[in-house]
């Protein structure tokens, strides 16, 4: 397991030695989409693959959830909000720095519940970074919400912003390519067609390789992809893992300097 604390003036040099995803890009990759398993005719990924690419550190799975089916199949393609997802509050924590993104997902390492941390590539989201704890059922949320929030008072800043949220923002404000169902409180109940088709969804895919946790080689090159994340957005406090140092010179300049 990286630990992001012990000599993390040198983060990034050291991350670069054990990043094999950086020296192998080209040969990696695997194709969307699936195939009918030949003994049952369960549909599977046409290719079961660790993704090399994803912006988050998945720092706990939860064993039960199936995130992939659920956003990409039922979301996406049938397009309804499936029942788990209904249940599914978010904890979400919005560090302002790279510092801060650090620092999250050591406690969130140390929590040891279902949680995540990363950068934001959504169209839809203004954040450079985020974290999220998922909890089941409402009740569940408000408590874990306390806990969040006493903890990151306590060990970040209690400037940065935490929040109660239901299931996936894009099931309520879309994607910028599938359109959202609206305010999560207001989204209607589920009907007797859509929890049919669920079922049978559930049923047709099962888990291939879901849940299980990523390897250090992983969580290197994603932790990299973050720091140049920072600097691509200003965030100039990337070089506290750099020991101060750019990630790349100044161009020489000819303009007559003022």
């Amino acid at each position: 397991m990286i630990n992001t604390k012990v000599d993390r003036e040198n983060l990034f040099v050291n991350l670069n030695k054990i990043n094999i995803v950086k020296k192998v890009r080209k040969l990696l990759g695997a194709k969307g989409g699936y195939h009918a398993r030949v003994e049952d005719g369960k549909f599977v990924p046409n290719f079961p693959a660790t993704s090399t690419d994803a912006p988050w550190i998945y720092v706990k799975m939860h064993p039960k959830l199936r995130c992939d089916i659920y956003h990409r199949i039922m979301f996406k393609h049938l397009k309804f909000v499936p029942s788990t997802c209904r249940s599914c509050f978010k904890i979400v924590v919005m560090p302002r720095n790279l510092v801060e993104l650090f620092d999250l997902y050591e406690l969130q390492r140390e929590m040891g519940v279902p949680c995540k941390c990363g950068i934001e590539l959504r169209r839809t989201d203004t954040r450079l970074y985020g974290g999220y704890f998922y909890t089941q059922g409402i009740d569940e949320g408000q408590e874990r919400y306390k806990q969040v929030r006493a903890l990151v008072d306590d060990r970040i800043s209690s400037n940065v912003n935490v929040i109660l949220k239901r299931y996936c923002s894009e099931y309520e404000i879309g994607d910028g390519e599938s359109k959202g169902f609206g305010p999560s409180d207001e989204l209607p109940e589920m009907t007797e067609d859509e929890i049919n088709l669920e079922n049978l969804v559930l049923e047709t895919f099962p888990s291939v390789g879901f849940g299980l946790p990523q390897p250090d080689h992983i969580i290197s090159n994603t932790m990299m992809e973050w720091i140049h994340h920072a600097y691509r957005y200003g965030d100039e406090t990337y070089k506290e893992f750099t020991g101060g140092n750019p990630l790349f010179p100044s161009v020489v300049t000819y303009h007559e300097k003022e």
